[in-house]
């Protein structure tokens, strides 16, 4: 409260313009950084800024287009015609007036994340105070998740802690990418998962180089040309066998291809619930599933319905696919040619029930 009510009254200023960058205050002190707050009000002349104490002691000379302090910050940024800098409240300049981007990393106070150019080439870093790089060696940048940051070390990938700086995965790996409480690495095309607490490998990279996320504590992989789906503990859930398997966002629902070029759905548990289709869609959210039936050459398709149980309720006598919302009391079909009406018990009629 103290924060914002000084916040107020900075903006109240006569000095502080519309158009003024005014002195940033956040609501959390980081943990690491324990000392007193310090409070300075902005100034400005000839259209710049800097900052005074409350006795009036120019802390920064007003010569900046803007000024970005926290009050328990021991740092000051400085802009000019954007370009930032890093100065001490003794007006010393601790980092040039060089860089495009110049953030606090994490949280840190003493860390900041760093764009820049170099000889037209646009180039980032993670810096000390001081300049110096916190990245090992020969590493380039990749960027960061949390304090989590992504290097490149000879062609190889790898993770480092922001805070402690040493290496979280170290650099054997082509990709190394930070998924939730895991990391999903790949070698020489094959992937597979480590855990980010006990650096366990929790699957083998034998896997396929494939995108690949962990939901609802399911993954869909790739072994040796063939898909399957894993739990969270190893166990194969839907065996590799298949030609393809994709799902919705939250993986209980999988639409699985066959060698054969047919679809079912299956759940979460691996149990197939229906038929072998042409095509069927595989959204949870809608009322019923819809599928297509490939005719012999020269017909047209037709399409059916299945209800959630995987009970084909309709037959593959439909026109055209209409999706049924589970908000929708029934949808408009065609049939032969004629008009008809699915409604969310199943049932064709030729009543409009909308």
């Amino acid at each position: 409260m103290k924060q914002l009510l000084l916040l107020i009254l900075f903006l109240a200023l006569p000095l502080a313009t519309a158009f003024a960058q005014v002195i940033e205050e956040l609501d959390v002190m980081p943990p690491q950084q324990i000392q007193l707050e310090v409070y300075y009000k902005l100034i400005e002349e000839k259209g710049k800024f800097g900052l005074a104490d409350y006795e009036g002691k120019v802390v920064v000379p007003a010569r900046y287009t803007s000024v970005a302090y926290k009050g328990y910050e021991p740092h000051i940024r400085v802009e000019l015609d954007g370009k930032f800098g890093l100065m001490d409240t003794e007006q010393k300049l601790l980092l040039p007036i060089r860089y495009s981007k110049l953030e606090v990393f994490f949280q840190r106070t003493d860390v900041f994340y760093v764009e820049y150019q170099v000889e037209g080439k646009r180039k980032t870093d993670i810096i000390t105070e001081t300049g110096s790089s916190i990245l090992p060696a020969g590493a380039v940048l990749r960027g960061y998740h949390g304090a989590e940051i992504m290097i490149t070390v000879n062609s190889k990938e790898a993770l480092i802690d922001g805070e402690s700086g040493s290496y979280l995965l170290k650099p054997i790996y082509d990709s190394v990418n930070s998924q939730g409480d895991r990391y999903r690495v790949c070698l020489n095309g094959k992937c597979g998962f480590i855990d980010k607490k006990t650096h366990k490998v929790l699957v083998p990279l034998i896997y396929d180089d494939e995108y690949t996320y962990y939901r609802n504590g399911l993954v869909i992989l790739v072994l040796k040309g063939k898909a399957g789906v894993m739990d969270e503990q190893g166990n194969t859930v839907i065996p590799f066998a298949y030609e393809k398997i994709r799902s919705g966002s939250d993986n209980k629902i999988f639409n699985v291809r066959n060698t054969a070029k047919k679809e079912a759905l299956f759940q979460a548990d691996g149990k197939q619930f229906t038929a072998w289709y042409d095509y069927i869609t595989d959204d949870i959210s809608k009322q019923f599933y819809y599928y297509r039936q490939d005719p012999p050459s020269g017909d047209v398709y037709k399409f059916g319905y299945v209800d959630k149980s995987g009970k084909d309720i309709t037959g593959a006598v439909f026109d055209k696919p209409v999706m049924f919302y589970a908000s929708d009391n029934c949808i408009e079909l065609k049939k032969d040619g004629q008009t008809v009406y699915l409604t969310k018990e199943g049932k064709i009629t030729k009543k409009n029930c909308k």
